[in-house]
């Protein structure tokens, strides 16, 4: 049987600002799932005493924000403070709730470098390329030598950060920059992506002919973008430039330039979005003391 939700309290003229991932709520739904979506990333700065008065004075939610209150004054665990908001709004499952429960009681055993760089990774699992490249590199120069793991993920990640953005060259350094760290198998696969995606394939072949430590990789990656391929020509995205292409073969050139157009400001926007992340990057102060 599904499950029934229905909406609890109002909708908040005035709304309440995340700023660990930097979003807006207007209703305790959209709170809970903020919340349940980046527990990974919450520590004790969750219990915020404006966030209760928020739920009291916008949500009209007077129990939810006594008990809140009481947290706070408690200085009470982010764990308790963040579950007391998902079991009253029962958006999540109890299951749901203390898997989110979980992760922040595992939260405290991070240190403030493992919370940094999971901050950086949302901002690219959410497309902020420019602003996680920041975040990255400013890590990177107070991470301690000590420090090989979480060097090596950081490395690995810059390399599907700047991959995103099809800056392959720097990509390339940063994967094999882990790979060297500690041998990170996953960082050399990624490598060997990049250059399947950024060479012709008679340059691909000879490039795994001369690496002796690539060939078994090489193939499992071939059989894994044969299913990606496979999929794609599945796909909605796949019917859709079809149908574009054959506008174009039919003589409808003007739908299909007017279609080009669309897709081109599409870009376009993504382009600007990229630009102004890396504008504003340095009013970011930093998350973590």
């Amino acid at each position: 049987m599904n499950r029934v939700l229905t909406t609890v309290g109002d909708y908040a003229e005035s709304p309440y600002y995340v700023d660990k991932v930097f979003v807006n709520v207007y209703s305790a739904e959209e709170l809970c799932y903020v919340l349940y979506e980046n527990a990974f990333i919450l520590d004790q700065s969750i219990l915020d005493k404006k966030l209760a008065l928020w739920v009291d004075r916008e949500l009209h939610l007077p129990d939810l924000a006594r008990d809140l209150i009481v947290l706070a004054n408690q200085n009470a665990s982010p764990s308790a403070f963040v579950g007391t908001i998902l079991t009253y709004v029962g958006f999540y499952s109890k299951n749901e709730i203390s898997r989110v429960e979980n992760i922040l009681r595992m939260n405290v055993s991070m240190n403030v470098f493992e919370k940094w760089k999971a901050k950086a990774d949302f901002l690219v699992e959410n497309k902020h390329y420019a602003l996680a490249i920041r975040e990255y590199e400013k890590l990177l120069k107070v991470l301690p030598e000590d420090e090989q793991g979480l060097l090596s993920a950081i490395y690995n990640n810059m390399g599907i950060t700047y991959m995103n953005l099809s800056l392959f060259d720097s990509a390339v350094k940063f994967f094999l920059a882990s790979f060297d760290v500690d041998g990170n198998e996953d960082a050399y696969r990624h490598y060997l992506t990049v250059k399947r995606m950024s060479l012709r394939d008679d340059e691909y072949v000879r490039f795994i002919a001369s690496r002796d430590d690539a060939y078994n990789l090489s193939i499992e990656l071939e059989s894994r973008m044969e299913e990606l391929n496979q999929g794609f020509d599945k796909s909605d995205e796949a019917q859709a430039l079809n149908e574009l292409f054959a506008l174009r073969s039919t003589g409808e050139s003007a739908k299909y330039y007017e279609e080009i157009g669309k897709i081109t400001e599409e870009l376009k926007e993504d382009y600007r979005d990229i630009v102004l992340d890396s504008g504003q990057s340095e009013s970011f102060t930093e998350t973590f003391n």
